[in-house]
């Protein structure tokens, strides 16, 4: 059977210990990046100043600083509203006797993490998991899986995250769709506040443009009217 699998379970090892390598690497440019922050920065301001002007200077620097805003707010409050997820679906699991409640709340916390449908990619493993020991359980864990993510996604999450994307679900969805497609699971974690960074910067300049020409800038103002029965 060794031999049969060799290649297989040598890919498998390599995989591993080149996910801990690049850990590892990632620790040691982190622990760099941090000690020489100032002068990095000051280095891309300097960069920076000598190619743009003083009017375009201000605005990179102000999208940056929304840039980091809206990420750091985005991936500190969906951590923070998944935990509360993980913990209400553990305490739950654990005094109705959930079989594999342990497993099944960490991969319901996780998965979490991915906006608008993070939590039906872990409810269906999950579902199949405890079918195999009980469906009454998995029942009881779909009926409790979606009242909980009513809870999350009416209650819990706004109040943790706010507007700190400030796009509509229909540009989530589509963000989580595209980067997932490109880039799996990473891309489904970044796909939401980098869809809004570049939807806020062609925002911008879309409306400094308008205004540049004297024309309105609102987007009520280009919603077509009703018309009626009687004007037709």
């Amino acid at each position: 059977w060794f031999q049969n699998n060799f290649e297989s379970i040598f890919g498998t090892m390599s995989q591993i210990i080149g996910g801990f390598f690049d850990i590892i690497i990632g620790l040691i440019f982190s622990v760099y990046f941090l000690a020489s922050k100032e002068k990095l920065c000051a280095q891309l301001k300097k960069c920076v100043r000598a190619l743009l002007s003083d009017e375009h200077y201000t605005s990179f620097f102000v999208f940056l600083k929304d840039t980091d805003r809206k990420f750091g707010s985005f991936i500190f409050g969906k951590i923070v509203d998944s935990l509360i997820i993980g913990v209400i679906a553990l305490i739950f699991f654990a005094i109705i006797g959930m079989p594999y409640y342990p497993l099944v709340s960490v991969i319901v916390c996780v998965t979490n993490v991915i906006p608008f449908i993070g939590p039906f990619i872990g409810a269906i493993p999950c579902a199949f998991i405890i079918l195999t020991d009980s469906p009454v359980y998995c029942l009881i864990f779909v009926i409790f899986i979606f009242l909980l993510q009513q809870l999350d996604g009416n209650y819990i999450g706004p109040k943790i995250l706010g507007d700190a994307i400030g796009i509509s679900s229909l540009w989530i969805l589509f963000a989580i769709t595209v980067m997932g497609g490109y880039f799996g699971l990473f891309g489904m974690l970044i796909g939401a506040p980098l869809f809004a960074v570049i939807y806020s910067l062609v925002k911008t300049l879309v409306e400094k443009k308008l205004k540049s020409r004297e024309l309105p800038y609102e987007t009520e103002n280009y919603i077509p009217p009703v018309i009626s029965d009687s004007q037709k």
